[in-house]
């Protein structure tokens, strides 16, 4: 009978073992479940900040793009036709159809067109044209490429020349010009005087220097008894074609005219580099002849 009732104690304190164990198991696993809920409400409020932000990055991007239209339009490009010239590189059209390239050298009302010798450009002639708008004041100079050459568009055609420099006189006109004076080296000389015969009511003065009277299809000679303005003739005394070819050219011409021998030999726009003495007397007859 004891043995009973100590088995049925042992019994009881064994069941009362296990269920203290299971409750303190299962209160143990309930509280980390809480911990985990609140979670996701963390992640949804984060995914509702961060979808606001681009709709504010949207509109200020739009707001700055309307703000920039009205300036582009304001840009505009300001022609006065008929007002001064303005210093720089210059492009024009001849009658036909080829661009020239060319410089214009102060801001004066008084001009002077340099066209340059073969095979130069009109970068022989920037010296020169640099000297010109210091020494005389109220001039403008504008030198510029034959067609072929330097910056210009088409080909090389000597027998164009004249064509060349007819559509620089006329791009100089829309400034309305007090004076116009035409000066060349060599080729740019007979060109000059072939254009001095053909405009004598709006060429006040033309300057010849070391040209030839006909060179290559165009020709001075012919025409030299046309050109009414002043005429200078300049020739290096050692350059015997341009000595023979300004006189004869001064002598066939009418007054007012001049003839101008200097010592060396150089010749045309060469003179600036390699007689440095005799282009000083150069510079000192032209700029008399101008003023």
């Amino acid at each position: 009978m004891f043995k009973k009732n100590k088995l049925k104690i042992l019994m009881v304190t064994v069941i009362s073992f296990c269920f203290l164990f299971t409750f303190s198991f299962v209160t143990a696993c309930g509280s980390p479940k809480s911990t985990e809920e609140v979670s996701p409400a963390d992640e949804t409020i984060d995914v509702e900040i961060e979808a606001e932000e681009p709709e504010v990055v949207e509109e200020e991007t739009s707001e700055e793009e309307v703000m920039e239209e009205p300036e582009e339009e304001v840009i505009e490009e300001e022609v006065e036709e008929g007002g001064m010239a303005k210093e720089g590189e210059v492009t024009f059209m001849t009658e036909d159809d080829i661009e020239l390239n060319g410089n214009i050298f102060g801001s004066g009302n008084k001009w002077v067109i340099l066209s340059h010798m073969y095979p130069t450009d009109q970068t022989s002639w920037f010296e020169f044209a640099e000297i010109l708008i210091l020494e005389e004041d109220g001039y403008s100079v504008l030198t510029y490429d034959f067609r072929g050459y330097g910056k210009s568009g088409g080909s090389q055609d000597i027998s164009k020349l004249d064509i060349d420099l007819a559509a620089a006189l006329a791009y100089i006109k829309q400034y309305d010009p007090e004076l116009i004076y035409l000066m060349g080296a060599s080729m740019g000389g007979t060109a000059s005087l072939v254009v001095a015969s053909k405009t004598t009511e709006t060429i006040d003065g033309v300057i010849s220097f070391s040209s030839p009277d006909e060179f290559e299809g165009i020709s001075a000679i012919g025409v030299i008894g046309d050109i009414v303005p002043a005429k200078l003739f300049i020739a290096s005394q050692g350059d015997e074609d341009a000595v023979r070819s300004a006189t004869e050219m001064y002598e066939k011409s009418m007054e007012p005219k001049q003839l101008e021998i200097l010592d060396g030999d150089s010749h045309g726009t060469f003179i600036f580099e390699e007689e440095p003495e005799n282009a000083e007397k150069l510079k000192e007859i032209i700029l008399f002849f101008l003023y």
